[in-house]
């Protein structure tokens, strides 16, 4: 995504005191929010078709099987290709003979009442966790709530509507929404005995500026001097053989890279998964009726792996930089500049999801996509545990998906799987989604000096700050180049991510995400710092509130920290290691508190919106 920064501070600040002005938080704001009636089908309005934020006349819908359609034994199917004939059978029965339907894409089954159990209501979902759970009561049979998520392109968008209308009328569906559109979160460009205490040596001498700031040297250190004479701590072989993998939602990545070919996941099972030839992941923007995409992961707007992008899309090299900055390969060393791809998490896998497809005239993200996307994931495991434990989502809009937030929720329930997600560069408060997310992390940029990017997004729904500006790593053609933007921000969390599950390979949800946001380090508001800048413009100070206000979440982002602190969390190391393998199923689902000058002169309009 464009950075489109808003030139009017005073705009800001106003949009800022709407945000968070009376309650202090984002989520407090959206409870309000949820008091109103979430309708089952949601259309677009001509705006958002107009501005491209919307597909025309593609929604997802999620039909609802009546008793009996759908075998209740659907966890019990051998593959997704099992699972989608079965879906597919009923969906074809009932729905795809209509003229009106163009094309119906089963993307997976969500077990409604398995996502919902138990669960509190989640703010950021407008309501639809409480109406899925006043939903799910409809029957009071204690048998899952099995719900067939599909893609469907009707005919043209008034046959959407009537038809649509026809569904909910009968009965047919949980709910329906527009095919909406994301962007990609970029700003404008401008093995030893020790394998970790090498990487520390290098980065060290390196002297990258981003590295040093989040304490990547430091970190390594503290991996490489581990105590292996401590039971099920382990090895540097061991730690090769059961490499995190992270997953990249993104435009395609550059598999055949030198700073990177080393660090992709290869599929030993490909075709089984619902995506055709997916050695190294799966383009899920390649629509198909019985797919959820196939092999072509390669940079979108490429000619193929190892091709340069020049002249190409701008968001070609997207996630192939977005891939170095979590991976990049530290023993490759361009042989013109002696620079290298300095990855976070130089052990960790890629696992790439290219969802950047062709939309009308140019580039952009599909909803179905996404939801996609989270199901190929959610197929694989390893030693019987879920294979991907972290998601970046360097991508993002400002309007929220239910489908994406169930799918969100549904892998955060079944595999334990964080996503991190760039805040996105409009320079605004305004809440970015999947970032947004009650259940992701959201990340906002800043600079060397730690002074908030003036692009960056903020507000009190981010999770972290790391930096963003002119950072350094692989581009397609086997090359390397420096661009900045919150895309480039969000990776060196999961980066981070990555690494803490090297240390600690069980790590649980709750115990990596909280590994992450309790070591930020929250100097990234003092007063001293950067002049003063985040402290007065992003750390206010809002009537009623007994504290101020932190608009760049709980600090920077601090590696280190992040491993040092948690050195007592996590479960043995499993010694028997085996590939990953694909599997089967339905997605179940201390700071001063002074005022600053630049916030006390706002406190006429505070009073008022108070």
């Amino acid at each position: 995504m464009q950075a489109t920064p808003i030139n009017s501070r005073a705009a800001i600040l106003l949009a800022l005191t709407l945000s968070v002005a009376g309650c202090g938080s984002f989520v407090m704001g959206e409870l309000a929010h949820q008091t109103a009636a979430v309708p089952r089908v949601v259309h677009p309005s001509p705006g958002q078709i107009q501005q491209g934020q919307a597909l025309a006349g593609s929604y997802l819908v999620t039909f609802r099987p009546s008793l009996g359609e759908i075998d209740r034994r659907h966890q019990g199917f051998v593959g997704f290709a099992a699972e989608q004939s079965a879906h597919l059978a009923y969906l074809d029965r009932g729905y795809s003979g209509d003229p009106r339907v163009k094309q119906l894409r089963f993307l997976g089954a969500v077990d409604l009442h398995r996502v919902m159990a138990g669960k509190p209501v989640s703010p950021d979902a407008i309501g639809m966790p409480r109406y899925l759970s006043k939903l799910t009561t409809d029957n009071l049979s204690p048998a899952p709530q099995v719900g067939s998520l599909a893609q469907v392109d009707f005919s043209s968008p008034a046959a959407a509507v009537e038809i649509l209308q026809e569904w909910e009328g009968n009965g047919s569906l949980w709910f329906a929404e527009p095919n909406y559109i994301s962007h990609l979160s970029e700003a404008a460009s401008s093995p030893a005995s020790n394998i970790f205490a090498a990487y520390a040596t290098k980065y060290k001498s390196h002297s990258y500026w981003w590295t040093n700031r989040i304490g990547l040297p430091a970190a390594f250190n503290a991996i490489g001097e581990r105590d292996l004479q401590q039971p099920n701590t382990p090895t540097d072989q061991q730690i090769l053989d059961h490499r995190p993998i992270i997953a990249v939602f993104d435009s395609g990545v550059d598999y055949l890279h030198p700073g990177l070919a080393n660090h992709i996941w290869t599929n030993n099972d490909p075709n089984v998964s619902g995506c055709t030839d997916d050695i190294h992941g799966c383009n899920t923007a390649a629509t198909s009726r019985d797919q959820l995409g196939n092999g072509d992961v390669w940079p979108f707007d490429a000619d193929g792996p190892g091709s340069s992008c020049e002249g190409r899309d701008p968001n070609c090299a997207h996630g192939t930089h977005v891939a170095g900055i979590i991976a990049g390969d530290a023993a490759w060393t361009d042989p013109f500049t002696d620079d290298f791809a300095a990855g976070v998490c130089p052990v960790c896998q890629i696992m790439i999801l290219r969802i950047v497809g062709k939309v009308g005239t140019t580039s952009g993200i599909l909803d179905s996509s996404i939801v996609a996307a989270f199901k190929y994931i959610s197929l694989f495991r390893r030693n019987d545990q879920p294979a991907v434990r972290v998601v970046n989502a360097s991508f993002g809009k400002f309007v929220r998906s239910r489908a994406v937030n169930i799918m969100l929720q549904a892998v955060k329930e079944q595999d334990g799987t964080l996503v991190i997600a760039a805040a996105g560069n409009e320079d605004s408060s305004t809440p970015e989604y999947p970032a947004a997310f009650h259940d992701a992390m959201g990340v906002a940029a800043v600079g060397s000096n730690l002074r908030k990017l003036e692009f960056s997004n903020f507000g009190p729904w981010i999770s972290l700050a790391a930096p963003g500006d002119n950072i350094l790593s692989t581009v397609p053609g086997g090359t390397l180049e420096t661009k900045s933007g919150t895309s480039m921000a969000s990776p060196l969390v999961a980066g981070t991510a990555g690494l803490l599950l090297v240390r600690h390979p069980t790590l649980s949800f709750d115990a990596l995400r909280e590994a992450l946001l309790s070591s930020a380090d929250p100097g990234l508001y003092d007063p001293m710092v950067a002049g003063g800048f985040n402290y007065t413009n992003y750390f206010p100070h809002i009537k009623g509130q007994p504290d101020p206000v932190p608009l760049l979440g709980r600090g920077l982002l601090n590696t280190s920290g992040a491993i040092l602190g948690t050195t007592s969390i996590g479960q043995p190391h499993e010694p028997n290691l085996s590939r990953v393998k694909p599997g089967c199923g339905t997605i179940a689902s201390s700071v001063s508190t002074k005022r600053t000058s630049a916030w006390w002169l706002m406190a006429p309009l505070l009073l008022i919106i108070l």
